[in-house]
């Protein structure tokens, strides 16, 4: 007869989503710290990144390229359609919308990009080569791992 292992057990100090919210924070605020002369939180330099590089997208082509749901994108996007940063165009179907970055947006983005570089390097510079890599690669594998579920 097989040994049951005994229960499971963690405190919530163990938690691995702590963790990486908490890592999370402290990166965020490194960047939002860069971000802040030009009014942009780095979700909204990541949004506005993303819509420069792939547009004219829809919310759901641009969800499902953050691994987002659909409601917490349109939350996020509010503030840069509200600021003219974004704007929604109309597709070849009148009913279809897609995201696409006004001449504002792209001047922003243009400004932008040294200081989010700056946050960059500064991350990068305090974990070292090695740790920023290895960084990389688990999160790569975890998305991998958690997708399906």
């Amino acid at each position: 007869m097989t040994a049951v292992p005994p229960p499971f057990r963690l405190s919530p100090a163990e938690c691995t989503c702590f963790r990486v919210r908490s890592a999370a924070r402290r990166v965020t605020q490194i960047y939002s710290r860069h971000l802040a002369p030009t009014g942009l939180r780095i979700s909204q330099f990541s949004l506005l990144g993303h819509v420069m590089a792939r547009g004219p997208l829809s919310i759901s082509e641009l969800s499902d390229r953050l691994a987002t749901d659909r409601t917490t994108l349109t939350r996020n996007l509010r503030p840069l359609l509200a600021s003219g940063v974004i704007e929604r165009a109309a597709a070849g179907d009148k009913r279809r919308h897609e995201l696409v970055a006004t001449v504002a947006g792209r001047a922003l983005f243009k400004r932008a990009l040294p200081m989010w570089a700056a946050a960059e390097q500064e991350v990068r510079d305090a974990m070292g080569t090695k740790l920023t890599a290895d960084l990389h690669g688990a999160l790569d594998r975890t998305m991998e791992k958690l997708a399906p579920l």
